[in-house]
């Protein structure tokens, strides 16, 4: 009887998708100074501890603040070739994404975006096709009708010879609303587990790279706090939605061209300016010293 109980156990742990979680952190937000960005820090697989200084992230960069770390990954175990990626706000707020179309030429929008780099560049390329993932949005029981339009055109799961890199973008719908507030979103993509490299990987991650969710142009993007279902029940509001009947490919065109990362972008945020260290007090470090102290 119990080595039945165990050779289930074994064989669940063999099929289960490959899960990435990355939970919003506000202390990053506030020690690099942005507004127009959430920034996530990877909690499973189990990553290491986040650290924080100063460097210059290109050679004719100026120096500015930046964090990171490191999470193992075998891709190569994935039994029902399911990888996920889980945006997770803290326990006490809820992402909310909000804009309007109004007048504008172009529609606002809102990319939520991940990078991560292995120096075991063993790996074959893989584009995900967008038609096998899904998204899962989470409200945590409030009950929000998410209003949007996901541009499959604009999105990509891509798995590189030398790391991860994904975006899913999003615009308002067909009334000109863009309205997500959510605890979690799941976005979840088929591959071939075959083709990655055998065994685990380190990982990297870096606030230089991407590891956040974006604000639409003239919209916002703020953790609102969760006055929502106590989290002592077991209630939840969740939408599961196949790409294939979200996507509307005539909506809106790129404000900028957007091709698939082949060689990876810049490590420069596209649409937020650097820390200026000039006026980065001394404060700031204090509040340095309080993340790192916290991990």
């Amino acid at each position: 009887m119990m080595l039945s109980g165990l050779l289930a156990f074994s064989l669940m742990q063999l099929t289960a998708a490959i899960e990435i979680k990355l939970h919003a952190n506000e202390s990053i937000s506030s020690l690099m100074g942005y507004d127009d960005l959430i920034f996530f820090q990877p909690k499973e697989p189990p990553a290491s501890p986040m650290t924080c200084s100063e460097q210059k992230p290109c050679e004719f960069c100026d120096a500015e603040m930046i964090c990171g770390g490191s999470l193992p990954l075998d891709l190569s175990t994935g039994g029902d070739n399911k990888l996920s990626f889980v945006w997770e706000a803290p326990d006490d707020k809820v992402i909310s994404i909000a804009a309007e179309r109004g007048d504008m030429e172009f529609p606002p929008r809102t990319r939520i975006e991940l990078e991560l780099k292995t120096p075991d560049c063993e790996a074959e390329y893989q584009g995900i096709d967008m038609k096998t993932v899904t998204l899962d949005f989470d409200d945590g029981g409030i009950g929000h009708t998410q209003s949007y339009t996901f541009l499959n055109g604009e999105s990509f799961v891509d798995l590189l010879a030398c790391g991860i890199f994904t975006r899913m973008q999003f615009e308002p719908a067909a009334d000109g609303i863009l309205d997500l507030k959510f605890k979690k979103l799941t976005v979840t993509a088929l591959y071939d587990s075959q083709k990655m490299a055998q065994g685990e990987l380190e990982y990297t991650w870096s606030t230089s790279g991407y590891i956040w969710m974006r604000k639409p142009e003239d919209g916002s993007i703020e953790l609102e706090d969760f006055v929502g279902v106590p989290s002592t029940t077991t209630a939840t509001s969740s939408t599961v939605l196949p790409l294939a009947t979200t996507t509307s490919p005539e909506a809106g065109t790129d404000v900028e061209s957007t091709p698939k990362p082949t060689p990876l972008p810049t490590s420069s945020p596209p649409s937020s300016s650097p820390v200026n260290m000039d006026t980065f007090v001394a404060s700031s470090f204090l509040i340095l010293a309080s993340v790192v102290g916290a991990m």
